[in-house]
């Protein structure tokens, strides 16, 4: 996907990877890279990064093989772009049940304090999942080159990152639904469902990833991608199964910051575990119909 080696944290390059995979494969070029470098490159950045995603990129790569690359095309139009569309990829609407919603806004918001403007070559609003994970992508990029290591500078960006992930966390389940289910009634081949089960995948690691540590640089300098901590004394336990979820300190400015926007926090007393569907944590199903988009 020609973001390997590219200069970027390999954070920052696993997001990309995943927001280049998300954008309408026009052109022999990347519809080729999805099918012979995506799998490959995402095996390569998780081995860096110490991720276990090895079983969904298998399954990505097996619905790859089972389709060529002109009909990747088509796949993404019936999901994604012909109405009626069954899977939309503005993820706000999931949560406002209509386009440049206040969760939009928000996200807006977000990009303005970082200094993003939405490129003109997008024609979609801001809260196209592509975008989306192509911002953290920038996040993480400007996160992992802070040199040193400087809690006041990383803080706004860990911040964010949070917002960010809460806003995907809340609206992947349900477009993952629908992408899997038009998959199967229109006999589409499971390229989509693949890459979005890795996406929440890697979302779900989120104490090694999103809880990055901003300690004593002295006592800790090597960068901590997704190992997870066990043993810092000050870590807030799951209030339904006792693991832990975060120190006291980080659960504190990320719910201050999500309540400034206006979003819910009730589930960061939970751990990702006990987040999913069977525990209650569900995704919304607000009903729409909008047309479809350009």
């Amino acid at each position: 996907m020609d973001t390997i080696h590219s200069g970027h944290s390999p954070r920052a390059e696993l997001w990309l990877c995943l927001a280049r995979a998300l954008l309408p494969p026009r052109g022999e070029a990347l519809a080729q890279a999805l099918r012979e470098d995506l799998a490959p490159d995402l095996e390569e950045l998780a081995s860096t990064l110490g991720l276990d995603i090895a079983d969904e990129v298998n399954e990505l790569s097996a619905a790859l093989s089972q389709t060529d690359a002109e009909s990747l095309l088509p796949a993404y139009s019936s999901l994604f772009l012909v109405p009626p569309i069954p899977a939309k990829l503005n993820a706000c609407v999931y949560l406002d049940g209509t386009l440049l919603g206040p969760n939009t806004k928000m996200l807006a918001e977000i990009f303005h304090r970082h200094g993003v403007e939405q490129s003109p070559d997008m024609h979609d609003t801001p809260d196209h999942f592509a975008t989306i994970l192509e911002f953290l992508a920038l996040l993480f990029h400007q996160a992992d080159g802070a040199e040193p290591v400087i809690p006041e500078i990383l803080e706004p960006l860990l911040d964010d990152m949070e917002a960010v992930r809460g806003l995907l966390w809340r609206t992947l389940p349900e477009l993952h639904r629908r992408v899997s289910e038009a998959e199967q009634e229109r006999s589409l081949p499971a390229v989509y469902s693949a890459l979005l089960q890795i996406v929440k995948t890697v979302l779900r690691d989120e104490q090694g990833i999103f809880f990055y540590v901003t300690g004593n640089v002295a006592q800790e300098t090597e960068r901590r991608y997704f190992t997870k901590r066990k043993s810092d004394p000050d870590l807030v336990p799951c209030k339904a199964c006792g693991k832990p979820v975060a120190t006291a300190r980080e659960l504190k400015v990320i719910i201050d910051r999500l309540r400034q926007c206006g979003l819910p926090a009730d589930h960061l007393e939970l751990c990702p575990d006990c987040r999913d569907g069977t525990r209650g944590w569900k995704a919304g199903n607000t009903e729409f119909n909008l047309p479809g988009f350009r």
